[in-house]
């Protein structure tokens, strides 16, 4: 994946994003309900998002611009 992230849902409700190499969490996010799928990244236009589904929504996410 572009920028060496990796995205995880939890149990408790959070999105985290982890660093591919190291796993150290770079990023938490409290979606407010239980996670019920796997993150999908895609791109559009050379912006990378970030979407996953808990149990009320779907939650997609925008990472900044690459550099």
């Amino acid at each position: 994946m572009a920028g060496s992230l990796v995205f995880a849902g939890t149990r408790d409700g959070y999105l985290i994003g982890l660093h591919a190499e190291t796993g150290k969490e770079l990023w938490r996010y409290q979606t407010g309900a239980q996670i019920m799928s796997s993150p999908i990244s895609y791109e559009i236009d050379g912006r990378q998002f970030v979407a996953i589904a808990n149990s009320g929504a779907l939650l997609t996410f925008a990472l900044p611009p690459a550099k």
